[in-house]
């Protein structure tokens, strides 16, 4: 009787314990299908989260690019269009002030700075401006013929010769020569 318990014993232990061939391939395949799902969820779920977020990241991605893009155009337009202008001591016992100048100004012709001039006193007579390169030597010149009532201001437009290299002039000066 012992004997038979033992048989059965064993019988049962190597049954359980042991997977026939096509268990373990199906026990294989359950498990691989258990980690394509998963993964396939996870793909699944970073897709939707792309799907929803995507879209605002890409816009505000897109903006930012925008912005760097407006930053150079504001930087090349200041960079060219801006020019540094000195006031001669002219201006102030004539009574009048420039304050601003610009190369190329919208509806200018070429070859044209424009400079915001303010009249205290009446004018008449030459303003002129004169273009300088960054060695400080005299490149170009322009003159124009004025006749202002007192408390005027107005843009005026001092167009040079085509050859004059405005967009390497280092700075402007301004001044005013009284009609005798």
């Amino acid at each position: 009787m012992r004997s038979s318990i033992l048989v059965v014993v064993v019988v049962a232990l190597t049954s359980v314990g042991c997977k026939s061939r096509e268990e373990k391939l199906q026990a294989a395949e359950d498990e691989g299908n258990l980690l394509v799902a998963t993964k396939a969820k996870l793909l699944k779920g970073a897709a939707d989260a792309v799907k929803k977020e995507g879209k605002e990241a890409a816009e505000a991605l897109a903006e930012g690019g925008g912005e760097v893009v407006k930053g150079i155009g504001t930087g090349i337009e200041k960079g060219l269009k801006e020019v540094k202008l000195t006031p001669h001591e002219s201006l102030a016992i004539g009574g009048l002030s420039a304050t601003r100048a610009t190369r190329g100004e919208d509806g200018t012709a070429a070859h044209t700075v424009t400079v915001y001039m303010t009249f205290e006193k009446a004018w008449t007579g030459a303003v002129e401006l004169r273009a300088y390169d960054s060695a400080d030597r005299e490149v170009g010149r322009a003159k124009v013929e004025l006749d202002e009532k007192e408390s005027g201001a107005h843009y005026v437009d001092f167009v040079f010769d085509a050859r004059t290299p405005l967009l390497t002039a280092g700075h402007f000066d301004v001044r005013a020569t009284p009609k005798t």
